[in-house]
């Protein structure tokens, strides 16, 4: 299989591959989980066990992760905090998303997101969560896949040429086998977010939940965010989202980047 670390490293003298896959192994951490061992690591980072075992060594000696010593596994460690908390104060969108949030949250019942691009995955920087809410708790650094969640899709739909390549690559190389079917579903949200200006999601990522998100507008060099509501599959037909939900998200986008 190919490794894009080293294609990187390839094609970018100033590429450092060994601070990358320190990097890999810290994202390999997901929302919820207490620890991982070495083993966990090794298969989501696809890295050899060695490699991994170096870097989660190194990584506790500078207090990225904390090894409980009857166990051998890892947690994260307060360092990361230290940089999770950086970039949330730096992020200083979130103080005007949030009213605005709640409100259309407690309006519609309905949980409301706001989520950033980050890899293949769309990490939640800000979080309106309603009482109805069920499936994975949607807090603040949780992080959930691209190619079939609303929010993630709405934040490909918005990428320009390159960056959707560029994306796409990463992808097929994450999904394998899947992948064809992965970037069909990604070019039909597309398609619907171009003619309709929002996309969705209804039972893909949770089969219980339904949802529909929209992409804020960026320029270049700022981070790509979306805008996801989302609640129960019971409570809203489809057609509900589409013609009641979807409206009001895609104001709260507009009024968002107007102010980015």
């Amino acid at each position: 299989m190919t490794d894009p670390l080293a294609d990187q490293a390839a094609s970018d003298r100033l590429f450092v591959t060994a601070l990358a896959r320190g990097l890999d192994v810290l994202r390999a951490f997901q929302a919820g989980e207490r620890s991982l061992g070495n083993q966990e690591l090794a298969q989501r980072t696809r890295l050899p066990k060695s490699t991994v075992s170096r870097l989660t060594h190194t990584l506790c000696k500078l207090g990225y992760l904390v090894q409980d010593v009857h166990s051998g596994r890892y947690q994260l460690g307060a360092a990361v905090l230290t940089l999770g908390y950086a970039a949330l104060a730096n992020l200083d969108i979130r103080d005007r998303a949030q009213p605005l949030m709640r409100a259309l949250s407690d309006a519609t019942g309905l949980s409301v997101t706001l989520g950033a691009l980050h890899g293949t995955r769309i990490v939640y920087v800000e979080a309106c969560r309603a009482p109805t809410r069920v499936g994975i708790r949607l807090d603040v650094g949780s992080s959930v896949p691209l190619a079939i969640t609303a929010i993630g899709r709405a934040a490909y739909s918005a990428l320009d040429e390159a960056a959707r390549e560029r994306l796409e690559r990463q992808l097929a190389l994450e999904h394998g086998a899947h992948w064809p079917r992965l970037r069909e579903g990604l070019a039909l949200a597309r398609q619907q977010w171009l003619r309709e200006g929002f996309c969705r999601s209804f039972g893909e990522f949770e089969a219980d939940i339904y949802a529909v998100a929209v992409p804020l507008a960026a320029r270049p060099g700022e981070t790509p965010l979306a805008l996801n509501c989302s609640g129960p599959a019971y409570r809203l037909s489809e057609a509900q989202w589409a013609e009641e939900i979807a409206p009001k998200l895609i104001a709260l986008a507009q009024t968002l980047s107007a102010s980015r």
